[in-house]
């Protein structure tokens, strides 16, 4: 099949975190026990990782600077001719650490940072600290560049309503810390709490900027305009959300690419601590999410263990491959515009005759969350 390489490996250091946050998708796991990664299970990585991977990520839903060998293992990867990029908190980025990243090959680094006041900083950070966060970014900064080589610094922003105002602020504090690039995701419903914070949930029920619009929808063209006037915001927020019409904004179409798997679509798959291999992350470890009133259990999902078959192997099995052709074409149920059904909650077959795992329950599939 064409196009069907893998072109981006996320690699889980470790699952452990030296820190609590209260949005944070660890706070629904089931039976999950933390561990890192041995060196046998990276080296097995490393002697069969396909010549087609352009990108190692070292992340997943640990923190990967917890782990003492992550330096060592991005050498490796970046010293095998791939771009190695890492998503941190941030919190134990100090001048040795940060040193020893840039000099292990390191060509972006992510930090994750969800407010940009204290106080608020703190409270979704249980045990963070913003004021040396931001000087740990400062020492980065200072020591990249140093350097002779380019390194980007990015930002992923999980957003909510108690947190939805700092965007006003993103850009001057991805100016004031030289960041190349900010990714928004929004968060992702664990329980009755977390639902509260949701900002999407009109979005998800409506086929705005959808890939295939009615014939008879109307374009509505509309300049730019200052959305901090009230009424302005609470006009264009109606339109936005009415899914009856086609908008562009300054004559480019806003569009939400739904029904479709980025993870697939553009190559990438997870091994996570212990050596599994999945296509995903919503299906690395079993979990509980809250939507519409109700529980769903995802199920994880795997295809074999890169410890005891080549991941080479793994990914040009017929498992895999068929279901990468099936989430391409992604003729799954609706489920995340139902969530009525008891398959639905239970994590079983889809109304649709599809088996698990079920793609159109997945909020990365709306568009909705997103990865680095």
């Amino acid at each position: 099949m064409e196009n069907d390489a893998l072109k981006r490996l996320y690699i889980e250091p470790t699952s452990r975190c030296n820190l609590r946050c209260a949005m944070c998708f660890r706070n629904s796991w089931i039976d999950e026990v933390a561990g890192d990664m041995s060196e046998r299970v990276f080296d097995q990585i490393m002697e069969h990782l396909p010549a087609s991977v352009e990108t190692v990520f070292f992340g997943g839903m640990g923190e990967p600077l917890a782990h003492p060998r992550t330096p060592e293992m991005m050498r490796a990867a970046s010293a095998a001719g791939r771009r190695t990029e890492l998503l941190s908190n941030g919190s134990l980025l100090n001048e040795e650490t940060a040193s020893a990243l840039l000099d292990a090959g390191l060509d972006m680094l992510w930090l994750s940072v969800d407010a940009l006041e204290e106080g608020a900083y703190g409270e979704i950070r249980c045990n963070g600290n913003l004021t040396r966060l931001k000087e740990n970014i400062a020492t980065f900064n200072r020591l990249r560049f140093r350097l002779s080589r380019p390194v980007r610094l990015g930002l992923a922003f999980v957003l909510m309503k108690s947190n939805a105002r700092d965007l006003a602020k993103l850009p001057y504090f991805a100016n004031y810390y030289h960041v190349n690039e900010v990714s928004v995701s929004h968060v992702i419903p664990t329980d009755e709490h977390a639902a509260g914070e949701l900002l999407y949930r009109q979005v998800v029920g409506s086929d705005i900027g959808g890939d295939s619009p009615p014939p008879s929808a109307p374009r509505i063209h509309l300049p730019l305009m200052d959305l901090t006037d009230p009424d302005v915001a609470c006009g264009a927020g109606g339109l936005l959300t009415s899914g009856m019409c086609e908008i562009f904004l300054s004559g480019q179409r806003l569009r939400r690419p739904a029904r479709r798997c980025r993870f697939i679509d553009e190559g990438m798959a997870f091994v996570r601590h212990d050596g599994m291999l999945s296509p995903c992350m919503s299906l690395l470890r079993s979990s509980r999410l809250f939507w519409g009133g109700r529980t769903r259990i995802v199920r994880r999902h795997f295809f074999g263990n890169v410890a005891e078959r080549p991941l080479t192997e793994l990914w040009d099995s017929p498992e895999y491959r068929d279901f990468r052709r099936r989430v391409r074409e992604f003729e799954f149920s609706p489920c995340c515009r139902c969530s009525q059904c008891d398959n639905w909650e239970r994590g079983l077959p889809d109304c649709y005759g599809n088996e698990t795992p079920t793609c159109g329950a997945c909020l990365w599939s709306e568009g909705i969350i997103r990865c680095p």
